[in-house]
């Protein structure tokens, strides 16, 4: 099986959530890159550059291909590993090499009749624990919005929450102290996200003030969130006793946290650099002792789909993880969206992904 041609569509997706704020009636739009990486065999490998940082112009997507095809065709998808060393030889921006180890992935379940969870080590659990992500509240209108997002989760049976916040400290008070009113403990707030916001000394005491809310972790507390060094995420863990999270996108990041024992928890993302180098941070995370969850960019059921099945194989998936997607985009592209049950995303069935694409709905979303 070879590959044959690269095919990129750049599509857009509502998202349930205010374009500025909680409570804006106007609604935020991502943009997206679906991949269709074509095979002489007939087999169409699946991906997903999900809500994407750039702008995917027809002139950027262009170029894109052009990259891409002179390293892909010809080649076999089963050929991954050569594949993956010469493309990360070049810069790339972020999502993009996701995408296409993605479909690679997809393609290879296919021609083997298998899901993708069994290239990665088999199906070590069915379903995978998620927190639905809500944005910082900075007025009132904003508390009200995102507790009626909660009670709208609490409908549908999803109860664990991601919290960012830091913009409005005394709003995000509010919002808090308004939700263990009305759910107590119903509602698991799995992550106060801080989104790199502070310098260390105010994050410790941000942390202290908020830590009486019973989260399970603090996330990306000082500034320069990943690139910070390693003894600013070590006084922040040395000073609170609630654990604390950074995004690691790479071995060189975990590794550098890891060595110091800076932080307690990864938060790991195939948005990085692909499956396989987040299969090797999940690794690390293991060899260390370091708990792993599984962030997310917000993706479509494509993008949610693969994130399913590499955490179906891990087995270390300690806490909730945010993959929340298909749930937050009011559109989407497939036939059957990835589905989610009880507060958790089920891994579907393969071969491959175990998701087609639906054209008609592929066809109203183009850019």
């Amino acid at each position: 099986m070879k590959i044959t041609r690269l095919e990129l569509i750049p599509i857009y997706s509502t998202r349930e959530m205010g374009k500025t704020c909680p409570s804006d009636s106007e609604k935020a739009v991502s943009e997206h890159i679906i991949v269709r990486l074509h095979t002489d065999a007939d087999i169409v490998g699946l991906g997903e550059m999900s809500d994407v940082p750039f702008d995917p112009t027809p002139e950027y997507v262009d170029q894109l291909r052009a990259r891409f095809e002179p390293i892909l065709v010809g080649k076999s998808p089963f050929d991954r590993t050569s594949i993956l060393v010469e493309i990360q030889q070049q810069e790339w921006d972020h999502q993009v090499i996701s995408g296409i180890e993605i479909a690679m992935y997809d393609a290879m379940g296919k021609a083997l009749d298998v899901p993708v969870h069994q290239l990665l080590g088999g199906k070590h659990r069915d379903r995978i624990p998620f927190a639905y992500p809500l944005a910082p509240a900075r007025t009132a209108p904003d508390v009200d919005a995102n507790l009626a997002r909660i009670e709208r989760l609490l409908e549908q049976g999803h109860s664990t929450i991601r919290y960012y916040f830091g913009e409005n400290l005394d709003e995000d008070d509010r919002f808090l102290t308004e939700l263990r009113r009305r759910w107590g403990q119903d509602v698991l707030i799995n992550a106060m996200d801080m989104s790199g916001r502070f310098e260390v000394d105010e994050a410790i005491e941000v942390i202290q003030r908020f830590a009486h809310y019973g989260a399970n972790l603090f996330e990306s507390p000082v500034k320069g969130r990943h690139f910070a060094t390693p003894e600013d995420f070590m006084r922040v863990k040395e000073a609170v006793d609630v654990p604390i999270s950074e995004h690691v996108g790479s071995t060189e990041i975990g590794i550098g946290l890891a060595r110091n024992n800076a932080v307690d928890v990864f938060n790991v993302g195939v948005d990085w650099d692909g499956i396989t180098e987040c299969v090797k941070i999940f690794a690390l995370g293991e060899m260390f002792g370091i708990k792993v969850l599984h962030g997310s960019t917000v993706e479509l059921s494509i993008g949610t789909a693969a994130r399913a099945h590499l955490l179906a194989a891990m087995p270390n998936v300690d806490l909730p993880c945010y993959p929340a997607g298909p749930l937050v985009y009011q559109e989407q592209v497939c036939r059957e969206k990835v589905r989610y049950e009880d507060g958790h995303f089920i891994v579907p069935d393969g071969p491959g992904l175990g998701v087609e694409i639906d054209e008609d709905r592929l066809t109203a979303q183009r850019l």
